[in-house]
């Protein structure tokens, strides 16, 4: 996994944190920053429907919608707080801009909970 899939520069690195959890950052290939999200440890995506949701991206990450030509970058899932037992849990899609090599919240909608398997 080399060079840019997000942003025109940037790479969208992406690792497990447990079973359905995943962290990640955004990398500038051309200065080395690394950009977080200020607050949030990782998104939790179990019990989410979401395989049809954003699907023409190239992400890699169940949890994630990106475009390597875009600089929106989607949450899908429960956001983990970095201090878990603080502050407000956050489910749904939650959208995000790249501006100013920050990740800055646009919007927040709901996502379908996944009860049981479709048959």
């Amino acid at each position: 996994m080399h060079g840019p899939n997000f942003a025109g520069q940037y790479r969208v690195a992406i690792w497990g944190c447990g079973t359905s959890c995943a962290q990640f950052a955004v990398v500038n290939l051309k200065t080395g920053r690394v950009i977080t999200l200020k607050g949030i440890d990782g998104v939790a995506y179990v019990d989410f429907n979401t395989d049809n949701f954003l699907p023409q991206t190239d992400s890699e990450g169940y949890g994630f919608r990106f475009k390597k030509d875009s600089n929106l970058l989607v949450l899908i899932g429960t956001l983990v707080p970095r201090h878990s037992s603080k502050g407000k849990i956050e489910e749904g899609a939650s959208y995000y801009v790249l501006k100013d090599e920050e990740l800055q919240f646009i919007h927040r909608t709901p996502v379908t909970h996944r009860t049981c398997r479709e048959e």
